[in-house]
């Protein structure tokens, strides 16, 4: 109730008459710099109290009242343009669910005006809502909050839409539970672009890993007759493996779209996992001078695809590196409840439309990369709830930075 008495202190404040209620708003102001000093529960305390004595000392009972009629209409004024402007479905109920408020942006969302849905029942036992929605009012009476909670609503049409939801609990002064008030979304586009997306990408992994299966067993029966070394044959290898890493990119992108993408973070050592990638780097790649700088032990949060983007930025700092021993090092370090890895390189710096993909909000066509990996970085660390920066490392290079919570 804190921040609600502090906006009735300060409507009633600017409800005092400057002139005719000086000497109140002076008071108050004095209450206000006698308590600054401490914490903002007991600032709003002695306003609070500070208030009751102005408008019993100073104030005729008319004025009090005319004063707090004022204070009140000004923050039902402010609240009722809010609910009205709001692009989404804002819902009051009783405790039986009938509706006591329903905004514009219900209307759009469920298709029933204000005087078709108010004294109307909202959820029902009866209805084709999700067991989500209909069990809400209950969760609600027991104290719960809801958040985010997807689920299906009738429309007006008769159809079932796809929404998302927010809901809390209203009580009386005694604690005795009155309602609720429901803020809902529609999620049925994105549901619907979620769902071709994925069946696009499905089917064209499966056509793409058979098409390339099929073109590597020919090509080995023709690199059985061109010798082992054969430029052309390794050129044609590699675009086959380029292909194939592409779809694994694609897969990989199904797994950080939607709201299951914050259930897929989990714990890591991320000194451990920093020096298992960068054993895996020498091993699979060219001669490289690679520097492993980490703490015993460093626990973070992340997306369960951490690792690939780990992969994607070690492979980056020597693939565009065109020095006989590329030179790499990575820094883990800690810093309270955060925690940052940084890959720093001696090649030719990252270029300036590749730099921009890690910075940019969107792709465009005059700035765009030239692959789908830094893209991937960009997002699995963004689901990781983390944060990066690019910038030049001490050695004439690139050093990208990964920042992490604990």
């Amino acid at each position: 109730m804190k921040q609600h008495e502090e906006q009735l202190v300060g409507a009633l404040f600017d409800a005092l008459d400057t002139e005719e209620h000086g000497v109140a708003r002076r008071q108050l102001l004095g209450a206000y710099e006698s308590n600054a000093a401490g914490g903002r529960d007991e600032l709003i305390e002695g306003l609070v109290s500070e208030l009751v004595a102005v408008l019993n000392d100073r104030l005729t009972r008319r004025e009090g009242v005319d004063a707090l009629t004022d204070a009140i209409g000004f923050l039902v004024d402010r609240f009722t343009s809010v609910v009205e402007v709001a692009p989404v479905a804002i819902v009051v109920v009783d405790p039986d669910g009938t509706v006591q408020l329903w905004n514009d942006g219900a209307e759009r969302l469920f298709g029933w005006s204000e005087s078709d849905a108010l004294g109307h029942r909202l959820l029902s036992s009866e209805s084709d809502a999700s067991d989500a929605f209909v069990s809400s009012l209950s969760r609600l009476a027991d104290g719960e909050r809801l958040t985010g909670i997807e689920a299906r609503h009738p429309h007006r049409d008769g159809s079932l839409i796809d929404i998302r939801f927010w809901a809390a609990p209203l009580h009386d002064r005694d604690g005795e539970f009155t309602g609720a008030t429901y803020v809902a979304t529609d999620i049925g586009e994105r549901k619907r672009r979620e769902q071709r997306l994925t069946v696009l990408n499905r089917v064209l992994r499966h056509n793409i890993r058979n098409d390339v299966n099929v073109v590597t067993g020919h090509l080995e029966a023709l690199a059985a007759d061109r010798p082992d070394d054969d430029p052309h044959v390794e050129a044609m290898e590699r675009r086959l493996s380029s292909i194939v890493d592409l779809s694994d990119a694609a897969r990989h992108l199904e797994r950080l779209d939607g709201p299951e993408a914050e259930a897929s973070r989990t714990a890591y050592d991320l000194s451990s996992l920093v020096a298992e990638r960068a054993d895996d780097l020498r091993t699979v790649r060219r001669p490289v001078d690679l520097t492993v700088r980490t703490p015993d032990e460093v626990e973070v949060t992340a997306h369960e695809l951490l690792p690939y983007a780990l992969d994607n930025l070690l492979e980056n700092a020597v693939e565009h590196n065109e020095s006989a021993s590329p030179r790499v090092r990575v820094t883990v370090r800690e810093s309270g409840d955060r925690a940052s890895v940084t890959v720093a390189d001696d090649g030719p710096g990252l270029p300036s439309h590749e730099r921009e993909v890690l910075t940019r909000s969107e792709e465009t066509q005059l700035t765009h990369s030239t692959g789908l990996g830094l893209w991937l970085v960009r997002w699995i660390v963004r689901a990781s709830g983390g944060e990066f920066r690019v910038e030049d490392s001490d050695f004439d290079g690139t050093a990208v930075t990964v920042i992490l919570h604990g």
